[in-house]
């Protein structure tokens, strides 16, 4: 069996060689991207309304795209177009109809976010998980990794008939149109990923675990720290290498650890290796090729054409609804290291010019590097403090390391009167919230030079409630919003600020909120 391991290793590294000429990054290459989504699209209703042959026909493209498609959020793209996809209309926004639609967790005014999930898209997905698996000849693990198998700690993946086409989970898409040759490797199998209580899923795989061989586990990180903390105590075991000896490396979905890296690495016996992988329903469009850096090489050819907004157009993005005219982008060969960019993206599902909703940050422009800093809607500013997501996360770990505890979960609000800020944090350990607190402050004041002036002048000290951790994830569960595919807000807006605080008023919990 070592030597079909190692015959398994040799043939990544060939199809990693195979794959070097084809990803090459360049500018030319979204170009080419671009020129290929309006030519196929060209006799669709939207590229007829927008007319995206003469764009392919004119001498930037790039500019010319811009200047002649507006800008979308979810909300105004489905009252214009995505309405009319749903209904299963042939030729609206891409060729033909769309036959999947994936749910995402967000919420809008017709429920949750359905995102059209295209043939194409269905193959870019795979061809980029497949060429990811071939980089990771350059962790160096040994011949017997190659032999284990992958735990995707996903949503549920039944697919729900509506009309024509089919809804769910990416998950669950995905799985129905996996190839052949990774189904054998795949964990939880076809039977437990269509479970749809999370509760009965997690249960069902602690009782499996001693019959499977994993060796990398993929998901949301706070749900699979649960896991695999609940499999370790559920067996009685030290390390989780003592029920999974090949469990060496974790992907995480391109999202900030916090604490959660610290807790995986407590019950393993050996170092986890952390990759970063940027799959959205939207597209897949970004992985981590080097162990030693951080950050994700974009994908420039995989049937997505990208935007960059500068973080000075975010509020005025978080204020309206939809109508971001006037609001420029900048194409890639525009960008520079260092700064914020909300993404947009235009795909070969039918989005076009759509405003995602992540910040990230280029940490390495000759392979377009880039980080996950955030969402515009995570940002806290609400009186001029604008800070990020990331500004947040570094001075929460920044605190928890300075007072020895393990935050695994948080949440922010602002007061009905706009001049404090409510911190929750979510801990297994007593927490002295008032020096949290002071050290929160101090933190977030070296961080964010706006916050710390705000701090002089409007804001009031930032209070901070410590919760036993489970209180979110009862939460959640309370809103049917627990499992992998949903997150915990870090930033809570009108209608969750007001839902969290009535359930954290209800008399289980002792006390009274910040009184």
């Amino acid at each position: 069996m070592a030597l079909l391991g190692a015959l398994l290793k040799e043939s990544v590294k060939w199809k990693q060689k195979q794959n070097k000429g084809i990803i090459e990054p360049t500018e030319q290459l979204q170009i080419e991207v671009l020129n290929e989504l309006l030519t196929k699209a060209s006799s669709t209703e939207i590229g007829m309304q927008y007319d995206f042959s003469s764009m392919v026909q004119s001498e930037d493209v790039q500019t010319n795209f811009q200047n002649s498609v507006p800008l979308f959020s979810y909300e105004s793209y489905y009252d214009k177009w995505l309405i009319r996809a749903l209904e299963d209309k042939p030729n609206i926004i891409w060729p033909g109809k769309i036959n999947y639609f994936a749910k995402s967790s967000g919420t809008t005014k017709s429920g949750s976010k359905r995102i059209p999930v295209s043939t194409e898209s269905i193959r870019y997905f795979h061809k980029a998980a497949f060429q990811q698996l071939s980089t990771i000849h350059q962790f160096n693990f040994p011949a017997r990794f190659y032999q284990s198998d992958v735990l995707t700690i996903g949503g549920c993946t039944r697919l729900t008939t509506v009309g024509e086409h089919l809804e769910g989970d990416l998950s669950g898409i995905l799985k129905r149109t996996k190839p052949f040759i990774f189904r054998p490797f795949a964990k939880p199998g076809k039977r437990l990923s269509k479970v749809s209580d999370w509760e009965v899923k997690m249960d069902a795989i602690v009782e499996k675990a001693p019959y499977w061989n994993i060796g990398v586990v993929a998901g949301n990180p706070s749900w699979v720290c649960l896991l695999l903390e609940k499999i370790v105590q559920h067996y009685d075991l030290k390390w989780i290498q003592d029920i999974w000896p090949n469990f060496s490396m974790y992907l995480h979905g391109g999202v900030f650890l916090g604490n959660y890296e610290k807790r995986i690495q407590a019950i393993s016996k050996f170092p986890i290796m952390f990759v970063d992988t940027y799959l959205a329903s939207e597209g897949y469009f970004a992985y981590q090729t080097n162990p030693l850096e951080k950050g994700m090489d974009l994908l420039l050819n995989h049937g997505v054409y990208y935007e960059f907004i500068e973080s000075n157009y975010f509020e005025k993005l978080n204020q309206l609804k939809g109508d971001y005219s006037g609001i420029p982008t900048l194409s890639l060969n525009e960008v520079e290291e260092g700064k914020p960019y909300a993404l947009v993206v235009s795909t070969c599902s039918g989005l076009w010019r759509y405003v995602i909703g992540d910040v990230v940050r280029f940490s390495n422009l000759n392979k377009y590097t880039i980080q996950i800093v955030g969402r515009i809607a995570h940002t806290m500013n609400s009186v001029g403090e604008h800070l990020s997501l990331e500004n947040m996360m570094e001075a929460i770990n920044e605190v928890a390391d300075i007072m020895g505890v393990e935050v695994s979960e948080f949440c922010v609000t602002i007061s009905s009167k706009n001049d404090r800020h409510f911190w929750y944090i979510g801990s297994k350990q007593v927490v002295n919230e008032q020096l949290f607190a002071v050290h929160l402050n101090s933190a977030l004041e070296k961080r964010n030079d706006d916050y710390c002036a705000i701090r002089k002048v409007i804001l009031k000290a930032p209070k901070v409630k410590a919760l036993p951790e489970e209180k979110f994830y009862e939460f959640m569960e309370r809103k049917g919003k627990l499992g992998a595919q949903h997150k915990f807000p870090r930033v809570l807006n009108a209608a969750w600020k007001n839902e969290w605080e009535n359930f954290l008023a209800n008399p289980i919990l002792t006390g009274n909120l910040f009184s």
